[in-house]
């Protein structure tokens, strides 16, 4: 097992060769990363990821191919977990590794990165174990950190954390201030990921929108799934006039104008998918809120067959759209189908 592990980089096809052979990623999306790759000495699978061009899923079960190892999501964790093996949770977290089963001196963990030989040595000196490597999402790992050693913090805890409690990001309603000033919040790192990763969630949710909801002591984000409106986890309200800023500089609004409401699109490639955003801000008495519609293309694309017309109403509708003049009016609450029934119809006319 030990000569396995050590082969394990030597033997594999490069990453991104695989990613390209199964048409993940395209060869212009590599050479972006293999660029910044060289200014960030990050792992090539990660800044694919933090680039939008896959999804962490994608980029852990191709690796997991690449290096010939089985992948694990968290509802394959076991339900109970060996904490005999006196390795603490802090440490766990900082090398992004999960204890999964002991078993007659082979202890087996998930691990984000199966390639850390220093963590894997680290392990077996501490237990005086076998090994047996299965390979887990970085984000499934801290999560069942959490579960189950009530250990570390959230994402976007870990994100705010990095945020110093500096004077840029007070920012008070009604406040003058200059167009540089609020740049200069938007374009702070931890700020973009923080817009990125409410921006994931809701993707990974099926979320149809996004509220930033202004109220007078805190900031409210909120998803629209299935048509109802869910609390999620929020930022401190410091952070609103940034993360305004952040979101109006995506959908290249005017980023001085806080008085007016404004409109905006911003088009994203997140988790491997191709996403459009409709973006709207309105002014409140303690900031703006924004609601972001979330349109996924992939999803919208279902052939007329595919939405569940009875047959009399199919061919009726058939016939409508094949009209040259007339006007069919689709209406409905959100989350319905309106937008999807008119691609639906419009890729049957073509």
């Amino acid at each position: 097992m030990k000569d396995q592990y050590e082969l394990l980089e030597a033997l594999a096809m490069p990453l991104g060769q695989i990613l390209l052979e199964d048409e993940k990623i395209t060869a212009d999306e590599l050479d972006k990363a293999l660029m910044l790759q060289k200014d960030t000495d990050e792992r090539l699978g990660k800044l694919l990821v933090n680039l939008g061009y896959l999804s962490e899923e994608e980029m852990v079960k191709t690796l997991a191919k690449q290096l010939g190892l089985s992948y694990l999501s968290l509802p394959d964790f076991p339900q109970n977990t060996p904490l005999s093996i006196g390795i603490p949770p802090k440490f766990m977290q900082e090398y992004k590794f999960f204890p999964l089963k002991l078993d007659e001196g082979i202890l087996s963990v998930a691990m984000a990165n199966p390639l850390d030989s220093a963590t894997i040595d680290a392990l077996k000196l501490r237990t005086n174990c076998l090994i047996k490597v299965f390979i887990s999402k970085e984000s499934e790992l801290t999560e069942a950190i959490e579960r189950y050693f009530g250990a570390g913090s959230s994402t976007m805890e870990r994100i705010i954390e990095d945020i110093p409690e500096d004077e840029l990001y007070y920012l008070k309603t009604g406040d003058d201030e200059d167009v540089d000033h609020l740049r200069d919040m938007a374009q702070e790192a931890p700020v973009i990921r923080l817009v990125n990763l409410v921006i994931s969630k809701a993707i990974e949710n099926k979320a149809s929108d996004i509220h930033f909801e202004a109220f007078e002591d805190q900031v409210k984000v909120r998803y629209r799934i299935d048509g109802v409106l869910y609390n999620t986890e929020s930022p401190p309200k410091r952070l609103q006039a940034a993360i305004i800023s952040r979101i109006k500089i995506m959908s290249e609004m005017n980023i001085a104008e806080r008085r007016l409401p404004q409109d905006g699109r911003v088009r994203l490639r997140i988790m491997g998918k191709k996403v459009d955003l409709r973006v709207s801000t309105i002014p409140t008495i303690y900031g703006e809120s924004v609601v972001m519609r979330v349109l996924d293309r992939s999803s919208i694309m279902i052939s007329l067959e595919d939405l569940g017309f009875p047959a009399n109403t199919k061919g009726s509708f058939e016939a409508l759209i094949r009209k040259p003049h007339g006007i069919i009016l689709v209406t409905g609450p959100t989350g319905s189908g309106k937008t999807t029934t008119l691609y639906a119809a419009v890729d049957k006319i073509n």
